[in-house]
């Protein structure tokens, strides 16, 4: 982003106080206040705005094997991987609380000033106003999903989930909003985003999203929010206009016998991915590059799949055996971007739970033809509906793997008897469990913010 725009220093809402609004804030020599169209999208151009905002509960799912953890409560990594109470100390900031909450700002203050900005044309202002309610909608639900409960239509009036910001007020004092009113707010700007006609089907490039990344997002929320009508609507919708796969047989090892990420040929970069319908990449993605696969991921992780092969490596970079107790993860670039393939799953999930098991089978099948060689590919079959369902949260768990959203899912599915799952780990020879249901599925929320806002109830832990 160019740096002609004032960009105030409390942009980190740390508990949403301040003693100035932006509308106080005073010019600095060399720059300017923004008020044309032109210099609020600006702030629309900015790179963080393809960043996810979040990294640190990937070590909290049942995907990762961590032996860098060698100490339960020495590192904001391991504090997460061994799910303690404290995640926290009370002199940290919280990056997945605080860059969500910045980039909730940045739309706002962008959708509070469309209208009387001077100069642009409407057809611009419509299309920054899709842009921002979308991305305020995105940061809004990941903001849920990892600080508020999950979506259960008997509690969701009174569960607790996290301040709804609608206005760039720095002076506001917000309390946590149900988790009901957080739903309604995300589907309202996403919908509102899509009923925009000056709001393009694509964005100009991949900080931008369009109209198709609002109607995928949409597809996740209701998948999660399980009204899978909507959700198997939203996500044919997406497909009707992008169905583009990438094939796996594309990619290859310019050195097979020394494995490394940098080696990989045709290794898509998640901005290039021809799959992404809204691009994010990972925040603070070199967090997410030196782990294992958990045992329990191998028990469905077939050594032909190419998402094993191009993901894992039981060989070093010099070539040599790895001395790791299960495959090393390769350190691919994290790719926490909304595409074809989660469409294609959830509109697979839909049709499971509505009884069409041959319908669901088939587009698992499309999609895993792009992930095995051809003479490796057993294409799957269902015996039934529950077993078609089974086969495609499977199939999730292999395709969206380190996405950023695996953590999202075994909260989900924790509610169903059927999927749900008690994880366990050992680090310096204690055994950490975490049960289905557990309070540490929320995160906590940080003492700083709570001293700073009264206002915001901590989550039981």
């Amino acid at each position: 982003m160019k740096l002609k725009l004032i960009i105030i220093a409390a942009l980190i809402l740390t508990g949403f106080g301040s003693c100035k609004k932006y509308l106080d804030a005073t010019p600095i020599k060399g720059k300017i206040v923004p008020k044309t169209l032109a210099d609020f999208e600006e702030f629309m151009n900015d790179i963080i705005l393809s960043q996810s905002g979040y990294v640190y509960p990937e070590f909290m799912t049942d995907d990762m094997l961590n032996s860098r953890v060698t100490a339960a409560t020495a590192s904001r990594e391991s504090r997460a991987y061994t799910w303690q109470k404290e995640l926290l100390l009370s002199t940290d900031d919280d990056s997945e609380w605080n860059a969500p909450y910045n980039y909730i700002y940045i739309c706002n203050l962008v959708l509070d000033n469309l209208q009387s900005a001077t100069q642009g044309t409407d057809e611009d202002r419509s299309r920054l106003r899709g842009e921002c309610l979308t991305q305020r909608a995105y940061y809004l639900f990941t903001l849920a999903n990892l600080y508020g409960k999950d979506y259960v239509a008997a509690t969701a009036a009174t569960d607790l989930s996290v301040p709804i910001m609608l206005r760039a007020d720095l002076e506001a004092k917000a309390k946590r909003a149900t988790v009901q009113e957080v739903y309604d707010q995300v589907i309202n700007d996403l919908q509102t985003a899509i009923s925009i006609a000056g709001f393009p089907d694509a964005g100009k490039n991949y900080i931008h999203p369009g109209k198709l990344a609002s109607m995928a997002l949409l597809a996740r929320v209701y998948l999660f929010k399980g009204d899978y009508v909507n959700a198997q609507k939203y996500a044919n919708d997406v497909l009707v206009k992008k169905s583009t796969l990438f094939d796996w047989n594309l990619l290859s090892f310019s050195n097979p016998l020394k494995p490394t990420a940098a080696t990989i040929s045709n290794y898509p970069l998640p901005q290039n991915n021809i799959e992404n319908v809204y691009c994010k990449t990972a925040a603070n993605p070199s967090v997410l590059s030196r782990f294992m696969a958990s045992s329990d991921l191998l028990n469905v992780l077939d050594a032909k799949d190419l998402r094993y092969v191009f993901n894992f490596t039981r060989l070093t970079s010099t070539g040599a055996a790895s001395t790791s107790v299960n495959p090393d993860f390769l350190g691919n670039t994290p790719n926490f971007s909304i595409g074809v393939p989660e469409m294609m799953l959830i509109k697979a999930e839909c049709l499971a739970r509505a009884n069409d098991k041959d319908g669901a089978v088939a587009i698992l099948n499309t999609l895993r033809t792009k992930r095995f060689k051809p003479a490796d590919y057993v294409a799957l079959t269902a015996s039934s509906a529950d077993d078609a369902l089974a086969k495609v949260l499977a199939e999730r768990r292999r395709e969206l793997l380190y996405k950023g959203i695996r953590w999202f899912d075994l909260k989900r599915l924790n509610r169903d008897d059927r999927f749900k799952k008690t994880i366990s780990r050992e680090v310096a020879g204690q055994t950490y469990t975490l049960e289905p249901n557990s309070d540490r599925y929320l995160l906590q929320i940080a003492p700083k913010i709570i001293d700073v806002n009264p206002l915001i109830l901590q989550n039981p832990r």
